[in-house]
């Protein structure tokens, strides 16, 4: 055999090898929900002052996690809770239907794999989007008006994949844990109203006129 065939024969073993080495690595996904919104009551709202605000302090907490890929729904107030870290990290979030939560799950888990993918999604969809990335037993709860955590999917290369949770906020927030339900003290009450398509919105209680009128 001459050397120029056993080099190219050398050189493809690399490759193949590289090749396997990059499709066994792990995957992660790092979930979160949308920052505040400024109304309930438009599908499109934007994000209010504080949403915004915490899009500006989520800069380097998803800066250190070293993300390879950015989703947000298209919807307005999810490509605006990333738009401060993709500026920062010179990255274009793919947008992706709301609607497709499924979808997008089978697309990370084909196009991301060794990854660091960060998605920014919706309340009502995140654990229909964890579950479709293979995590399976109970998950946590997230009341309607907790944007505080992040749900990080770890996704090895063989075996089951599991959900970490992760607090946005500095260490010294104080947490109200009860089984899988989580409280920041001094977040207001909300009023949960449903609507025809079975859809739960938020109203915080300053929002609500009373017998005592309007707060």
């Amino acid at each position: 055999m001459s050397f120029p065939h056993l080099r190219h024969s050398f050189l493809l073993g690399c490759l193949l090898a590289l090749a396997v080495a990059l499709g066994a690595q792990d995957t992660t996904v790092v979930v979160l929900r949308h920052a505040e919104r400024q109304s309930l009551l438009d599908s499109n709202s934007r994000l209010s002052e504080a949403g915004l605000r915490r899009a500006q302090h989520l800069v380097p907490l998803l800066e250190a996690l070293r993300p390879s890929v950015l989703y947000a729904s298209d919807l307005e107030r999810t490509q605006q809770t990333l738009a401060p870290v993709a500026a920062k990290l010179g990255m274009k979030p793919l947008i992706r239907p709301k609607g497709g939560s499924e979808a997008l799950a089978a697309e990370i888990l084909r196009d991301q794999r060794g990854k660091t993918v960060v998605v920014c999604w919706h309340h009502d969809l995140m654990a229909k989007l964890v579950r479709a990335l293979g995590v399976k037993g109970p998950l946590p709860y997230l009341s309607f008006d907790s944007y505080d955590w992040l749900w990080i999917v770890h996704i090895p290369a063989k075996g089951e994949a599991t959900l970490e949770e992760r607090l946005q906020s500095t260490p010294s927030a104080t947490i109200v844990s009860q089984g899988h339900q989580h409280f920041l003290r001094g977040a207001e009450p909300v009023v949960l109203g449903f609507f025809e398509q079975g859809q739960a919105a938020e109203f915080r209680v300053g929002e609500v006129d009373t017998a005592e009128g309007r707060r």
